[in-house]
């Protein structure tokens, strides 16, 4: 398996080529660019959802919408992937989310929580897609330096996390009706990451990657224990995440009663500590090795958990949301990192559909689970539920290590 894998890949060096920077920075500006809904959407939504929604118990359904339209997109993402190329399908997504915001902005306007929901469902669709962005760029780089490769990528979310927050602030009387106007201009975010696309080299899977010979079913790569701790790894990385960070605009503004402005910084300040660390994560990896990275991200998470059942002041707040967006990233990266390490081209293309697709239902059910949790326990026990996905990441690891096939990693 190992020369296999080493053999479907460029050869091996310690410095990115030319052509290969020039497609991380272009996918990763873009990728800046289509996330700024996204995270305007993690914002705002379960906000303005507390607005329209006709109970308090469907106030994350927005939020959870759009979750839903990631997950159901993700397998058909991979397919069209494979059957047409990167470029359309990523330029088509990024001009269908233009369309969905811009009727998202309509509906708050309308009144329409459903309208809303809709529009977040197609906003979702788009993430399923920039989701694929990190497999186009690890597919061009040697196995050295694909934990780099993908923590350069996830550089460009910094600019919509830094830009997207100060945006639903300040923009949300642009237009009559409050928060509408947040939603109105991101059309021009969406439409211009498809022009970057249009511009930028990118590998086509149609065409240029050729199966090995005696290739594995799904279900024979699905058993391997590294691929499936890549698997769980991602799917709890999202899945505690989006539970807390879901649950933690209504419990600030709507529960506790804090401002509009210190929910949004609180947010602000965990959507950087999401990607910020891209900065040092790939070294840190390619130092410590991809189960340290895991253990490091499950630890950052078990101390957003602690911060958070501590108590509910704002500094709370803040720790809480920094520690869960740092663990995010840790685990984030180092499972994606382990799943194109330990399969090849065309095994990646097959089992990727399957890791976002789990990766993106629990966050679904987590976000759609945040609103009736906080409803019904409170905050507190909405995080400690949250233990129970870091006890499978635990779980999958020891199994790991107990098999003794760490070295393969890296």
């Amino acid at each position: 398996m190992p020369d296999e894998i080493a053999a479907s890949r460029p050869n091996i060096n310690t410095h990115f080529t030319g052509r290969q920077l020039f497609t991380i920075i272009g996918l990763s500006a873009a990728q800046g660019l289509g996330s700024a809904g996204q995270i305007m959407m993690a914002t705002l939504s379960a906000l303005v959802g507390a607005t329209l929604s006709p109970t308090p118990q469907l106030a994350t359904l927005p939020v959870t919408a759009g979750i839903i339209g990631i997950a159901l997109a993700t397998l058909p993402a991979a397919t069209l992937i494979r059957r047409f190329g990167r470029r359309p399908v990523f330029i088509g997504a990024s001009l269908w989310s233009a369309g969905g915001v811009a009727w998202a902005a309509l509906s708050i306007h309308w009144d329409s929580f459903a309208g809303f929901c809709f529009g977040c469902f197609i906003m979702g669709n788009n993430v399923a897609v920039i989701a694929q962005y990190r497999f186009a760029v690890a597919e061009i780089v040697p196995n050295a330096l694909i934990s780099r490769a993908i923590s350069g990528l996830m550089l460009g979310t910094l600019f919509a996390a830094m830009i997207s927050p100060w945006m639903a602030i300040n923009f949300r009387y642009l237009l009559p009706i409050e928060y509408s106007g947040s939603y109105a201009v991101l059309p021009l975010f969406y439409i211009a990451a498809a022009i970057v696309i249009m511009v930028i080299p990118l590998g086509n899977p149609k065409t240029e990657i050729a199966p090995l010979v005696n290739t594995p079913t799904l279900g024979q790569i699905l058993t391997r224990p590294p691929v499936q701790l890549a698997i769980v790894a991602a799917a709890v990385s999202y899945g505690a995440m989006s539970l807390i960070m879901t649950s933690t605009p209504i419990s600030m503004h709507v529960m506790d009663h804090h401002s509009v402005d210190a929910t949004a910084n609180v947010i602000r300040g965990h959507l950087l500590a999401m990607f910020l660390p891209s900065l040092i994560s790939g070294w840190l990896i390619s130092r410590l090795g991809i189960l340290r990275m895991l253990w490091l991200g499950v630890l950052l998470n078990a101390m957003c958990i602690a911060f958070s059942i501590s108590g509910q002041e704002i500094w709370q707040y803040r720790y809480a949301l920094i520690t869960l967006g740092i663990g995010w990233n840790f685990l984030f990266i180092a499972g994606t990192t382990l799943l194109a390490t330990v399969c090849n081209r065309d095994e990646i293309l097959r089992v990727q559909g399957i890791n976002d697709f789990a990766m993106f239902a629990t966050m679904a059910v987590a976000s759609l689970s945040a609103g009736a949790l906080l409803d019904s326990v409170g905050w507190v026990w909405t995080n400690l539920a949250a233990l129970a996905l870091l006890a499978l990441v635990v779980v999958a690891l020891l199994r790991v290590r107990g098999k003794g096939v760490e070295p393969q990693f890296y």
